[in-house]
């Protein structure tokens, strides 16, 4: 009877152990080895930084490698897909952006919401209009004038149809109709910004992380900025707004996301990590070299429910330009 009792009462303590929240009992066992960090966009870029910090911070409090595996193409959909086709390899995490969301408006087989298991944004990143230093356009005036009067003949680079340095032009020559410029896709932020340093094309927006470096060092210069006000590191610049297209900006975020067969308490517990990550003086060193900044979505439900509007926004902006 007593090894009856004592039975039922194990039985019953672990009923109520499972049922707690947070509990050992209910949590699942992870990371229980090295986690691959997905990362869309070739090495050395802006976002592949960023993504290498948050790696080695999540390293840090997990006491396992979290490895970079850069997987470049497609407008990011390649790396994308490198993680959301692995439903239930759950020591994967990838690296996704605001370039995602453009895709699947042009794309709805993509979609973000139920390839991934959402975690959070984690950066908001404003991008810079450039060109060779050794370029004609000394202002942004200079570049809308010479475009103007030549539709179609100066051109531009980009990471790919539908990235973020794609649709900032697209939005830029909807506020300025007469504004046309052709389009070179790229395989990656990196190769458009060789092709502009190498003379290959005319002009770029792109996000001042990558950006920065080449500033500095005198390779490009900077004509414009799509926020609404001026930026660190580069003050001196004016924006897109005051210039030429008043009410004009453009921005991108990054953030994380895992497979659809995580479970739930190791997506809660990957948010509150990268909560602690992005008070880390190491990630906030990044930003402040970049100029971007660190946005966090308060949970994965915020995190999916902002997505989804964004879905929608671009979703209309796409097929109004005949985007494809």
């Amino acid at each position: 009877m007593s090894s009856f009792i004592s039975r039922r009462q194990l039985l019953g303590g672990l009923a109520v152990g499972s049922a707690l929240p947070g509990s050992l009992w209910a949590q699942t066992a992870w990371p229980t080895r090295p986690v691959k960090v997905v990362v869309p966009y070739p090495a050395g870029g802006s976002p592949d930084l960023f993504a290498r910090v948050v790696a080695r911070e999540l390293s840090n409090i997990y006491a396992q490698p979290f490895n970079v595996d850069n997987k470049p193409g497609a407008a990011a959909l390649i790396g994308a897909r490198a993680v959301s086709q692995n439903p239930t390899e759950i020591h994967a995490l990838a690296y996704i952006t605001s370039g995602h969301v453009t895709v699947q408006a042009m794309d709805p087989s993509f979609n973000l919401l139920t390839e991934f298991k959402l975690i959070s944004r984690m950066s908001n990143s404003p991008y810079v209009c450039v060109v060779n230093a050794k370029s004609p356009y000394k202002t942004m005036a200079d570049l809308v004038a010479a475009a103007k009067a030549n539709p179609g003949k100066l051109t531009y680079g980009s990471a790919g149809m539908g990235s973020p340095a794609h649709m900032a032009v697209e939005y830029l020559e909807e506020k300025l109709p007469a504004f046309k410029a052709l389009h070179i896709p790229y395989k990656g932020a990196v190769e458009s910004v060789n092709a502009i340093l190498g003379g290959q094309i005319d002009f770029s927006i792109m996000v001042l992380g990558t950006a920065v470096p080449h500033l500095k060092g005198g390779q490009l210069r900077a004509l414009a900025v799509t926020t609404n006000k001026s930026v660190q590191p580069i003050p001196e610049v004016p924006t897109v707004g005051d210039t030429v297209a008043p009410g004009y900006l453009f921005g991108a975020w990054g953030g994380f996301a895992m497979p659809t067969g995580t479970p739930d308490d190791v997506v809660a517990r990957v948010h509150k990590a990268l909560m602690t990550v992005s008070t880390s003086a190491a990630l906030i060193e990044e930003t402040k070299r970049t100029g971007s900044f660190i946005s966090m979505s308060e949970s994965p439900k915020e995190f999916a429910e902002q997505i989804a509007r964004d879905v929608a926004t671009e979703t209309v902006i796409v097929k109004k330009l005949g985007l494809k």
